[in-house]
């Protein structure tokens, strides 16, 4: 989408590479390719414990995982007790009771009352490689009926059309974890054989999430299916694109396995801060030069969500 900020360039399959770089805007076709989840792992409930309990068990289940007490794994690389990435593993335990509970968060906010006859805002901050942090505002229809608006720092306006991952069509969106991941599973491109529905589905959860504003119960949801994953990790010292520190969890990227993309969560709050892009290992990018492993190839920053009555009007 014109104005939209660029993910460095990948080697990706028929159909994907659009899809990642129109970070968080793309659209999703509707090709249904069901596809069953794990049938060895237990259905994902929410616990029955409240918000600051499950916030003190996070990090209680954190610490021992990551000191090596019993139950926990000190695994290589950047996450904690994975093999992140590998096809067929289980995420790891840590992953699982973090985005377990980042759903009970979720599902514990109380939903809003909204109008179709108004807008979606969100305020972000994104951040490539070498680059400096842009402001980046969006305004969608809440019924998708009507133009919305991109507004990023430096690049002008740019309308957008009715989106069809509007605020009313996410209210349909199942909210049971396995029936989520079965949803996402299905959205796939039809033709595109060499996919990773795996993959697809985590990009999915992530942009679904990250510039719009989803029904508690559906975000629970897509936390929960996440958790159901293979190869999802904990990266316990994150930072998202406006400097503020968080705890992530994070997936290699099956198309590019040089790379991982992570979404930040507040350690306290459990809410989403933004994602990042990080390099595993050192590359020489065409557009931005040598990379050391570890850089952050690209990031993001939620800086406020709201409803407004008018496009291009902020809280």
């Amino acid at each position: 989408m014109n104005g939209t900020p660029s993910l460095p360039d990948r080697d990706l399959p028929p159909g994907r590479h659009r899809q990642l770089k129109e970070h968080l805007m793309h659209e999703i076709h509707k090709n249904p390719e069901p596809r069953g989840t794990s049938a060895d792992r237990k259905k994902w409930l929410l616990p029955a414990i409240g918000l600051p309990a499950a916030a003190g068990a996070l990090a209680l289940a954190l610490a021992l995982l990551i000191s090596g007490a019993p139950g926990g794994t000190d695994a290589p690389g950047r996450g904690v007790g994975t093999e992140a990435g590998t096809e067929g593993t289980s995420p790891s335990a840590t992953a699982v009771q973090l985005l377990d509970r980042v759903a009970l968060a979720a599902v514990a906010q109380a939903p809003v009352e909204i109008r179709d006859d108004q807008y979606i805002y969100v305020s972000s901050l994104v951040q490539q490689h070498g680059g400096q942090p842009q402001d980046r505002e969006v305004w969608e229809a809440v019924d998708g009926s009507r133009q919305g608006l991109l507004r990023t720092e430096g690049m002008g306006d740019v309308p957008l059309g009715g989106s069809s991952f509007n605020y009313r069509y996410l209210q349909t969106l199942p909210t049971d974890p396995e029936a989520m991941l079965e949803w996402l599973y299905g959205q796939q491109e039809e033709g595109d054989e060499d996919h990773d529905a795996h993959q697809d589905a985590y990009v999915h959860i992530g942009d679904l999430l990250q510039e719009s504003l989803v029904p508690p119960d559906v975000a629970a949801a897509l936390y929960g299916a996440a958790a159901l994953i293979p190869g999802v990790s904990v990266i316990p010292d994150a930072q998202d694109a406006a400097g503020r520190p968080g705890i992530a969890v994070s997936r290699t990227d099956s198309y590019n396995p040089d790379r991982s993309h992570e979404l930040i969560f507040d350690e306290e709050s459990l809410e989403l801060l933004g994602t990042r892009n990080v390099a595993l290992t050192d590359l020489d990018l065409e557009d931005s030069g040598p990379v050391a492993a570890g850089d952050v190839l690209y990031s993001s920053a939620v800086l406020d969500r709201a409803v407004v009555d008018e496009v291009g009007a902020r809280p």
